[in-house]
């Protein structure tokens, strides 16, 4: 109940917060900053209200018997590098490649490594996921998501 009345408080402060985000004038045609804090402070309110009206009608969870891990394996450290390296790719592939072919690289490569199955599969979760941030995130809160790099500069987005 503590938890939960702490994620309550959490929530209200975020929606309290947002609040004071100061907008630029003129930005009418963007969601503006609030937008996603909003949303998080909002969800987690009402989130947070229904584990609470859950938990004073009497359901609570069952305790978990431990986490599934096998101690005997050891880490799988070219894993790990790979996954990181997906991640440090991004630093090369956002001013060459632009935002959506950068996340292609980082979705694709660190799928692949943690056991994606058919890589072009991946290659177009990866493009789909890049294309989507850049259209919410680039377009409509007017966040500076590079469409195109130096080298896709030809595309002329």
């Amino acid at each position: 109940m503590a938890f939960v009345g702490f994620l309550v408080l959490l929530s209200i402060a975020v929606l309290i917060a947002t609040t004071t985000i100061r907008e630029p004038p003129g930005s009418t045609n963007t969601l503006g900053a609030r937008v996603v804090p909003y949303a998080v402070g909002g969800l987690l309110l009402v989130s947070s209200l229904v584990v609470l009206v859950q938990q004073l009608r009497g359901r609570f969870g069952h305790a978990e018997a431990g986490e599934d891990v096998d101690l005997e394996h050891g880490t799988s450290w070219g894993v790990t590098g790979i996954v990181m390296l997906s991640f440090l790719s991004l630093m090369v592939t956002i001013p060459h490649l632009g935002w959506p072919l950068g996340v292609t690289v980082l979705f694709t490569g660190a799928s692949l490594a943690l056991g994606a199955k058919r890589w072009w599969a991946a290659a177009l979760i990866g493009l789909t996921m890049g294309v989507v941030t850049q259209i919410v995130f680039g377009t409509l809160l007017g966040l500076s998501l590079p469409v195109t790099g130096t080298l896709t500069s030809w595309i002329g987005l």
